[in-house]
């Protein structure tokens, strides 16, 4: 499955782009040397890749995170690193406040040259699958983030090595690999457009129902060649990435609204509560009830920890 491909253009001299957004993250102000500020346009909320590296933080805000074959909720302080031409998309719901760095640093950028070219290495090969790293680490690099906004050329570039190495010794059991398998965008400018629009129609409407042929008919391709297709490019059948954006988006719900688990259910696109169950179950080892439990035992414990 091609993918949007985003071109991205750098300011002479300069191997990053720092963004920030209030709001939604498709109108993006650019954070520029020297503290310079300019409009700009992002694509983050429609399935894309480009080659250059990207870091992002959501301040405030949640919404659906699409990573390669992951599908997950993300929530306030979602700090994820992605590798180059990993295909992403984040669905916000509601406002949010963040900030993007995008960067490239191919093996024989100069930068590579001054040192910790290993751990560069061992950091950019463990985010070809995206790495989601915990609010401590998020709110560190916020730091850093918020000095490159105002600092020189040169100063940004020693800023991106210090981020590096930040992300880079993060503790393992606080970081979490996203996508399942190594999933590349492939430009294929034949089908790229009919397969983006696709994907896009399964991030915007997966509560409704869909289905293979509706899918295959947009596609304008044959059903062999569709399924063929989005299998490579996103490591899973076209029914397992809408039943689990139907299932992300439920544990969302189940964990930050009081709806009824019924409710909840139909709210996701499924069509009936035993299904909804079963599939549940099958992808976090748990009934909806018992996730629901355990997060009222944990915030009933959290009160009473407080009093």
């Amino acid at each position: 499955m091609a993918v949007l491909l985003e071109n991205i253009r750098f300011a002479p001299d300069e191997c990053l782009r720092l963004l920030r957004w209030q709001g939604n993250a498709r109108t993006l102000q650019s954070l520029e040397a020297g503290g310079r500020r300019a409009a700009a346009t992002g694509v983050g909320g429609r399935w894309h890749s480009h080659a250059e590296m990207e870091f992002t933080i959501f301040q405030r805000g949640s919404g659906m995170r699409y990573v390669g074959d992951h599908v997950g909720a993300f929530s306030e302080w979602d700090c994820v690193l992605l590798g180059s031409h990993l295909p992403h998309c984040w669905m916000e719901q509601g406002r949010t406040d963040g900030y993007v760095l995008q960067f490239h640093l191919p093996p024989e950028h100069p930068l590579r040259r001054l040192g910790g070219e290993r751990e560069m290495r061992r950091l950019f090969a463990t985010a070809e699958r995206g790495i989601s790293f915990r609010p401590a680490t998020a709110r560190a690099a916020l730091v850093l983030l918020e000095r490159m906004a105002a600092a020189s050329k040169l100063a940004r570039a020693g800023l991106l090595l210090e981020l590096l190495a930040l992300l880079h010794d993060a503790p393992k059991k606080q970081t979490v690999t996203l996508s399942q398998t190594r999933v590349f965008a492939e430009a294929d400018a034949a089908t790229r457009p009919r397969l983006e629009a696709v994907v896009q129609w399964v991030l915007e409407q997966f509560t409704e129902p869909l289905t293979l042929e509706e899918a295959v008919k947009r596609s304008a391709m044959s059903r062999a060649t569709f399924c063929r297709q989005f299998l490579k490019h996103t490591g899973k059948t076209f029914i397992a990435f809408v039943t689990d954006a139907r299932l992300a988006y439920a544990h969302q719900l189940l964990t930050q609204t009081q709806q009824s688990i019924t409710e909840i259910a139909y709210a996701s696109g499924f069509g009936s509560l035993t299904r909804f169950n079963a599939a549940f179950r099958e992808k976090f080892d748990q009934a909806p009830r018992e996730l629901r439990s355990s997060r009222s035992e944990r915030q009933e414990t959290h009160v009473a920890g407080s009093g």
